[in-house]
């Protein structure tokens, strides 16, 4: 919020809402994927236990790496401050 002028906040706040919903959908989505190919349509119980904790650790794993992708991107952003003009 810091890199838009005052007069641009609300267009600002309502693109990080966006994005934010976006994420959540996109998240939910990676989720149900590794569920599906490591767990299929069965139920989970006792006797597919391990597939369950295995699609956990993968799915941890994936969301690392994105939120690890996500630091370095942004700080190549830099610092960014609104023209005071």
């Amino acid at each position: 919020m810091s890199a838009v002028e005052n007069k641009l906040y609300g267009v600002a706040a309502s693109t990080v809402a966006t994005m934010r919903q976006a994420g959540m959908t996109l998240s939910m989505s990676i989720v149900n994927v590794i569920f599906a190919v490591y767990i299929g349509s069965e139920q989970i119980t006792l006797g597919n236990h391990d597939a369950f904790m295995q699609s956990f650790k993968v799915a941890f794993i994936i969301f690392a790496c994105l939120c690890f992708a996500g630091v370095f991107a942004s700080l190549a952003r830099g610092k960014m401050r609104p023209n005071s003009g």
